[in-house]
């Protein structure tokens, strides 16, 4: 949650234009993705819609915001990654094919093989890259008091959450 939380703060921070399209495209990624999680569980796209009483252009439309952030996030640490020359080591690439064996069923180097004869290994390389970017991005966070967040205006609290519909809640979050 802090780790986000500094990442979105460096977002806000940063002038990072996404093109409507880019956005379409991850909205329909997502939901897409969510129709493969519900597959599993035996759902498909047209018994989601009829429980839900949606059709897909509002589903995708809702997910606009999410993939918009998603996208913003992304920009940022790949900016990061590139000004900042991050690259992993060798020891961390098969620290993370060490780790993700076993759950593809297989050995280290096999999955290592794998990985590099499907020309993935590259993307493992770059999800690693933007997780140290992240890393970074959490390490230089510099945090704050509750009476800076409050007078920043930035403090959620439960009474603001609370507020009636359509109500300014109080500036000093009472």
């Amino acid at each position: 949650m802090i780790r986000e939380a500094a990442l979105d703060s460096a977002v806000q921070a940063a002038t990072v234009e996404v093109p409507d399209a880019l956005v379409e495209a991850r909205a329909r990624e997502l939901w897409e993705q969510m129709l493969h999680s519900l597959s599993h569980q035996g759902i498909n796209r047209e018994t989601y819609l009829r429980i839900t009483g949606r059709d897909e252009a509002d589903i995708i439309g809702e997910g606009k915001p999410d993939a918009e952030r998603a996208l913003r996030r992304e920009a940022v640490l790949a900016a990061i990654v590139e000004a900042e020359g991050i690259k992993p080591t060798e020891e961390e690439v098969m620290e993370a094919v060490e780790r993700a064996a076993p759950s593809e069923g297989t050995s280290a180097k096999k999955l290592y093989e794998r990985l590099k004869n499907a020309g993935r290994l590259e993307q493992l390389e770059d999800d690693l890259a933007q997780r140290k970017a992240l890393d970074l991005v959490a390490e230089s966070a510099k945090p704050i008091t509750v009476e800076q967040a409050k007078e920043r205006g930035r403090l959620y609290t439960k009474v603001e959450d609370e507020a009636p519909e359509g109500a300014e809640p109080d500036p000093d979050g009472t």
